[in-house]
Parts: C-alpha cells; sequence; structure tokens
C-alpha cells in the first residue's frame, strides 16, 4: 500500500507542475488580447470535467485535527486520493454539474506515545469495540467508496472582474456516498470492526457497491477556472463535505464523518445548445 501511495503522490505533484506550465504559456499567449480581460464565458454550453486529488478525513479516527498523519511502522498514511468526471451544463448565472467520484479516505488514531514526544496521545475513552477485539494502542481505518453528486456552480461576478480569464464560483450540492470501511489494530493489523460487511466480526465477505452501505451527502466549497481557451478550462477545487452518520470510519462513537477533497482537472465545453 504504501509505494502506490508514494507514487500517487508524486504523480499529483508532476500533474500540478504540468499544468503550472500550462497555465504560464497560456498567459503569454492569451487568447483574450489586453483591453478584453474577462473572458466571455458561454451560457448555453454542455460540457465534461475531470479532477483528481487528495482527500483529507475528519471524523473520530483522526490523529489531528485538520493535518494528516503517517505510521511509519505498517506504511500507513491518513492522505488519500480521489477522482471525480462528470458533465455540466452552463446558464448565464451558474453551471449545474452531475459527477461521479471515486476514492478513499483513512485516519489513524494512537493512545500512546513516547516521553517527551510532541505528537498527540489521544484518550482511550471513546474507543468503539462493540465485538471486543482490541487491547492495543491505537487504531486506524480504510474506507473505500464510489460517490454521485448533483451540485450548483454560483459565479462570484464582483469578484471575477478583478481577475484576467479567471472566475471564482461557490460550489453546493448533494451526493449519495456508498462504502465499506475496515477498523484494525495501528501496530498489528489485527481485525476490530467494519462497516459493509457480511462479518463484521472477522471484517470478511465486504460487500458488493450494489449491497454496501450508503449515506446522504452535502457539499459546500469553491472552485476557480482558469481559461485556457474558450471551450478549456482548467479547475481548482477545495470542498468540504459531509455525511448525515458517522460510519464512514466504522466508528459510531461522534459527530457525523465529514472530508475535504482538494482537486485539479479540466472543464472541456463540447458544444452549445
Amino acid at each position: 500500500m504504501y509505494p502506490i501511495i508514494v507514487y500517487m503522490k508524486k504523480f499529483v505533484l508532476q500533474l500540478s507542475f504540468l499544468l503550472s506550465v500550462i497555465v504560464s504559456n497560456a498567459q503569454e499567449n492569451s487568447v483574450y488580447p489586453n483591453g478584453e480581460n474577462v473572458r466571455p464565458a458561454s451560457n448555453k454550453a454542455w460540457g465534461v470535467l475531470f479532477s483528481y486529488g487528495a482527500i483529507n478525513f475528519n471524523g473520530d479516527i483522526k490523529q489531528y485535527d485538520f493535518g494528516t498523519a503517517t505510521q511509519e511502522n505498517g506504511d500507513f498514511d491518513e492522505l488519500r486520493y480521489a477522482y471525480n468526471v462528470g458533465i455540466r451544463r452552463t446558464f448565464i448565472d451558474g453551471v449545474i454539474e452531475l459527477s461521479f467520484s471515486k476514492g478513499e479516505m483513512a485516519g489513524l488514531k494512537r493512545y500512546v506515545g513516547d516521553e517527551g514526544d510532541d505528537d498527540i496521545v489521544h484518550s482511550r475513552d471513546e474507543i468503539y469495540d462493540p465485538y471486543n477485539n482490541f487491547d492495543g494502542n491505537g487504531e486506524k481505518f480504510q474506507n473505500k467508496f464510489i460517490e454521485f453528486n448533483a451540485s450548483y456552480l454560483y459565479p462570484l461576478k464582483e469578484l471575477n472582474t478583478y481577475f484576467t480569464d479567471f472566475d471564482v464560483s461557490v460550489k453546493a450540492g448533494l451526493g449519495m456516498n456508498i462504502f465499506t470501511s475496515q477498523k484494525q489494530d495501528l501496530y498489528t493489523d489485527e481485525h476490530i470492526y467494519s462497516y459493509g460487511y457480511d462479518d463484521d466480526v472477522n471484517g470478511n465477505d465486504k460487500n458488493s457497491w450494489s449491497n454496501a452501505p450508503r449515506t446522504s451527502t452535502l457539499s459546500i466549497g469553491l472552485v476557480g477556472e482558469y481559461g485556457i481557451s474558450k471551450e478549456l478550462n482548467l479547475i481548482f477545487e477545495s470542498t468540504y463535505k459531509t455525511s448525515m452518520d458517522d460510519a464512514w470510519d466504522a466508528t459510531l462513537v461522534g459527530n457525523n464523518d465529514s472530508y475535504y477533497y482538494f482537486g485539479i482537472g479540466i472543464a472541456y465545453d463540447v458544444f452549445d445548445y
């Protein structure tokens, strides 16, 4: 698992560098000459989109409030990734998106620490272990999910007048998240509890997507779009999504789970209608 995570991190960095080069070149050869610095947005376009980015989980099994943690013993990293594909319809006052996402979430929590270590040591008061499988010093979980979303992007028109070839929108949406999640001992990998498995006592027989647990989601965020050409936009997205329950980390003891998505991608207007 760890080599895959390292590879994905390198891929994101390389993709970000490549897109930065494209943006820089586009600025030097802008299709919008000086004096026409506001990109004329289509108000009747159908398009497609693709983005790829990082998932930062927020819930019960989480070492830090916002930052991500790693466990060298076992090669486990909280930072995971997802991709998003979809279609979009542009109107005069915004954009409607219908999209599909697939990715992972992960988290860890330590209950012991070295003396003098600055790392956080969590209390054992809220350990969720209904089958008494856990007697260790730390927990971790891994969640695999697919997600269907419907979103509306509302452009911040007054703000956008200050930019050249760049638009910022508020994004809000509803979704359906389908997932499986398994929680294990952080140090020994022994099974603790699972959600989306027929045998949740032992973590066996994972459900198919058609039978897996599902939950509704709400999302809010910001999307920036840089116009490379009239039809092609470079997308930067930062979105916060919250679940309607507390099961993403297979730990049902706190508030509803949520995650942050930080993505980069493209949107292409296929035709106007």
